[in-house]
């Protein structure tokens, strides 16, 4: 099963703007990913792998 970025946000508690400035974009952008308006850069994707622990193939995007 996967998980979108808005199931790991909430499941660690955090607001849009937490979760972008824990990977460091900005919370437009990372509003845009969460309602698939575009999609993270493979370096942004490594930055939430390692920011809510989880492996490439545990995230929808």
């Amino acid at each position: 099963m996967g998980y979108t970025l808005a199931q790991l946000r909430v499941g660690k508690r955090w607001t849009q703007k937490e979760a972008a400035d824990a990977i460091g974009v900005s919370l437009a952008s990372w509003a845009k990913w969460e309602n698939h308006k575009s999609s993270p850069t493979q370096r942004n994707i490594d930055k939430i792998l390692t920011s809510f622990n989880v492996a490439y193939d545990d995230i929808i995007f």
